[in-house]
């Protein structure tokens, strides 16, 4: 399969991104002393529809360093479900524990990756306009990069809460006083950006090598719900969701083990995809060796120090399908047949690939968002505004109809007569069971105000200020107008 996106030189040139790592990720105020004139030579790059598909190419490969692991330790190593081994480094481990403070490098990376993929996502909003070229593939690409701004400020503020509202390319490297935007401004933002991209109306499908992966009209539309569920807009995020619904685009795969093979990337449940694959190494995943039982990773022989929490594992319901297919304790190496056994406890299996590219690089897409997370978005907006509905049964049972795998007598069962806050209480504990590792936990907790009694009951330390994590301190010292977060 070809790459679903790529970066070129000339993308590289003709979006100029250079600049914004510098401002936003290192002493640019004693680094420079003048400014060029021209930073970017856009005047230069923005010129004909190639230019414009090219440098939106570039705003797309910047989710690779956005998702992957990155995500992974965030969103789900900083929650009761995932935990990992000593050997996995410093930060890390202070994510696992709740131990970390602003210095700790993964929040800089993190910051800086998605700062510099917003600065494409502007230039290409900026500049695409002026280029003369066929007036609905230009609102496409248009759609596309807000659609990729509004997703990356939605991670933003999911981790920072208020954080600097940028919409417009970066000119200026000295004088850097950036002040935060509140939270409610940034959201008006992505709500808007997002009402723009559904306004684009993006392809319901690509099928063409080389777009497969784009954001669709579906991902535009899922995103914007959950967004609205966030924001606590039960009424828009409910009937956003029944229209990627009744879109009838997207379906559960029959059995819950083929969502995640490589083979079946961008398949009928997935709705958008961080890329990755063998074309080059550089563009494989780190999940698959990250997760995998040490000796079972068919090259080196090698393995990752990430694995279930067993409490975690322990609250499954008895036969829960989706339990046999995402833990294991023993794994066949493909390279010499040899039946692996973990010494460290209960693994993860979402993530194998049984022919990667190399070393801690695979097949593995990183779903941001698949079908099942709509319904499940659907069914829980539904019962915060009604309570438990028909419809909200409906949708929550899909799921829970699948992760049976065709046993009518297994769990778990359709839910049925509960009250609003026993269905509220369920639905968070399916998504658990259903989207874990898939970097949705911390957020899925913030949101249902369960983080702090979540991670006490887990024996994980965590106080009030955890409910958001800090401003890198980098980011601090190179822009005088940034607050911290309380706590740090």
């Amino acid at each position: 399969m070809k790459p679903q996106y790529k970066l070129s030189n000339k993308a590289l040139l003709a979006s100029g991104f250079l600049v914004i790592a510098i401002m936003l990720c290192g002493g640019c105020k004693n680094n420079l002393v003048e400014v060029p004139y021209s930073f970017l030579g856009e005047e230069n790059s923005f010129k004909t529809a190639s230019d414009a598909t090219v440098a939106l190419d570039a705003v797309y490969d910047r989710l690779r360093n956005i998702y992957n692991m990155t995500m992974i330790n965030l969103a789900d190593v900083n929650s009761e479900e995932l935990t990992v081994q000593s050997n996995v480094g410093a930060s890390t481990l202070e994510l696992d524990n709740n131990l970390y403070s602003a210095s700790n490098p993964s929040f800089d990376v993190f910051y800086t990756n998605c700062y510099l993929m917003i600065d494409r996502a502007n230039r290409v909003i900026k500049n695409v306009p002026g280029i003369t070229m066929d007036a609905a593939a230009k609102a496409q690409i248009i759609g596309e990069a807000k659609f990729l701004r509004a997703l990356i400020y939605f991670d933003l503020v999911q981790a920072f809460g208020d954080v600097p509202l940028v919409t417009a390319p970066t000119s200026d490297v000295v004088n850097v006083s950036i002040k935060r935007t509140s939270l409610d401004a940034v959201y008006t933002q992505i709500i808007a950006d997002l009402k723009d991209a559904v306004a684009a109306n993006l392809p319901a499908k690509y099928t063409t090598p080389g777009t497969i992966g784009r954001a669709t009209s579906g991902a535009a539309k899922s995103l914007l719900a959950k967004v609205y569920l966030t924001h606590k807009d039960y009424t828009n995020a409910a009937a956003v969701a029944r229209e990627v619904i009744d879109s009838k685009v997207y379906s559960l795969f029959p059995d819950y083990k083929n969502i995640f093979p490589p083979e079946n990337r961008n398949g009928q449940e997935h709705i958008f995809s961080a890329q990755y694959s063998c074309l080059k190494t550089t563009y494989g995943s780190t999940m698959a060796e990250s997760f995998a039982i040490y000796f079972s990773y068919p090259i080196n022989q090698g393995g990752g120090a990430y694995q279930a929490d067993s409490n975690y594992v322990r609250s499954y319901l008895p036969g829960d399908y989706r339990k046999q297919v995402t833990i294991i304790t023993q794994k066949v190496n493909p390279a010499n047949n040899a039946l692996v056994l973990s010494r460290t406890g209960p693994a993860v299996d979402k993530y194998w690939d049984p022919a990667p590219c190399a070393e801690f690089a695979a097949r593995n897409n990183f779903m941001i968002i698949r079908y099942a997370d709509v319904l499940l978005i659907y069914a829980e907006a539904v019962n915060e505004i009604n309570g438990p509905t028909p419809d909200a049964y409906d949708a929550i049972n899909q799921v829970r109809t699948r992760a049976r795998n065709g046993d009518p007598s297994a769990n778990p069962q359709d839910l049925a007569n509960v009250s609003q806050a026993r269905f509220r209480d369920t639905v968070l504990a399916e998504r658990g069971w259903e989207l874990c590792f898939e970097g949705h936990r911390r957020w899925d907790l913030l949101r249902t105000g369960k983080y702090i009694s979540t991670l006490q009951a887990a024996g994980i330390p965590v106080s009030q200020k955890n409910l958001l994590y800090p401003i890198p301190q980098h980011q601090i010292d190179v822009n005088e107008a940034l607050t911290q977060n309380p706590g740090y």
